[in-house]
């Protein structure tokens, strides 16, 4: 008999020590699932994460070159298939680019701004070309657009973009002493400032483009003949 209980004794240890060894394995498993973790979050410095601002040039063409005038803020971010005919990204020749003859010039006024909210700019003339199509009508002559050449000069206000007065600004395309295809591009920069708030456009850069049929030209086959030319302006951050 008392083998017997030593033996029912045996097994209840062994049962209990088992049942600790489950309890054991049950115990370290749950210790190590409880973890604590930190998440972190890419900040800008202020309430938001990384962000880009904004980059936004307008453009003004006036609809004549002395007083008054269109001063009407907008944006023409597409090449145009057709003649425009909204007044603005309009460019106003005057009555005598209508006529040219050879060693008359024709003088347009226009300006560029770093729009309301923007950051300041950096602007340049990027491309210039003739209005489709490429071949040569009577209402868009290409042998007119071949013939002609331009100025552009930044910094001379609207009244200065005259004959005769042309005398200050910055050469964008051209000189004073000679013009250049109106084909012609430019890596001159022209810095459009930012506003002083978020609400205020920059200060308007003005913009003098001049439009020469040279004294040199005898060819009588460009009489009566249109041509519509071209200018992209681009953009980049900084100034």
């Amino acid at each position: 008999m008392v083998a017997k209980t030593t033996s029912n004794k045996a097994t209840k240890v062994r049962a209990l020590l088992a049942g600790g060894l489950v309890l054991g394995v049950g115990a370290a498993f749950t210790l190590a699932a409880w973890t604590d973790n930190e998440w972190v979050f890419g900040n800008s410095g202020g309430d938001n994460g990384p962000g880009t601002l904004t980059y936004h040039m307008e453009q003004n063409t006036f609809s004549n070159t002395s007083g008054g005038g269109l001063d009407a803020w907008s944006d023409k971010p597409n090449m145009p298939t057709v003649p425009d005919s909204a007044t603005d990204g309009a460019l106003t020749f005057g009555a005598i680019s209508a006529a040219l003859k050879p060693g008359d010039t024709a003088y347009a006024p226009m300006q560029l701004r770093a729009a309301a909210g923007s950051e300041a700019l950096t602007a340049t003339l990027a491309e210039a070309v003739k209005l489709a199509p490429a071949t040569d009508t009577t209402d868009n002559s290409l042998a007119l657009y071949n013939a002609l050449t331009v100025r552009a000069v930044y910094g001379v206000t609207k009244q200065n973009c005259a004959a005769g007065a042309l005398t200050d600004g910055t050469d964008i395309v051209g000189s004073a002493v000679a013009g250049v295809p109106l084909s012609s591009t430019s890596t001159t920069a022209i810095p459009l400032p930012k506003g002083d708030d978020a609400t205020t456009a920059g200060d308007a850069v003005d913009v003098c483009f001049a439009i020469t049929l040279p004294a040199t030209v005898t060819d009588v086959t460009l009489q009566g003949k249109q041509t519509i030319p071209l200018w992209r302006f681009t953009s980049i951050a900084g100034s």
